[in-house]
């Protein structure tokens, strides 16, 4: 990998390889908020947020062949910071709200992939391929669509008689 960038296209595959590791992180980070998931709907929805990010990570393998540039992951480290966090707040929540953890959790990684994933598809638009910036442009389009079905489920939850009660004991 460079250890300086000179050149616009260096950053550009960095960044990529960022998003790849911030995918992949995702995966792990959504893959124990499901497991801390209280309700069936989002557990079911961190489930569908992994199967995405997995399909991301594997866009951006395949950009990397269209590039002709090897697979490169360096350390995401506001993903790693997110799944750090993720855990640490999960450990201090009682199991009766949990799912107002969780969600709140899952919009800050998802969060992270489009600061990850937005500039790349500006970058790619301008100076690449178009056919490299529509599918980045995609998985934004996606990243937003999750947001959204995150965030109607946050309202239901909060609405919820359990949430509540669990919260007025």
């Amino acid at each position: 990998m460079f250890e300086y960038f000179t050149e616009a296209h260096e950053l550009f595959v960095y960044r990529l390889g960022l998003a790849r590791g911030t995918s992949r992180r995702a995966i792990v980070t959504l893959g124990t908020l499901e497991h801390h998931a209280q309700r069936r709907a989002v557990n079911a929805l961190m489930r569908d947020l992994q199967e995405e990010a997995r399909l991301h990570a594997a866009v951006v393998e395949d950009l990397f062949a269209d590039l002709e540039r090897n697979v490169a992951v360096p350390s995401a480290h506001t993903a790693d910071g997110l799944n750090h966090e993720a855990n640490a707040v999960l450990r201090k929540t009682d199991k009766s709200i949990l799912d107002l953890a969780v969600l709140p959790l899952a919009l800050e990684v998802l969060y992270g992939s489009v600061a990850a994933y937005e500039p790349l598809a500006v970058y790619a638009r301008d100076w690449l391929d178009v056919s490299i910036a529509e599918r980045l442009e995609k998985i934004l389009v996606e990243l937003l669509s999750a947001r959204n079905r995150i965030l109607g489920l946050l309202g239901e939850v909060f609405e919820s008689s359990e949430t509540v009660e669990a919260t007025t004991d």
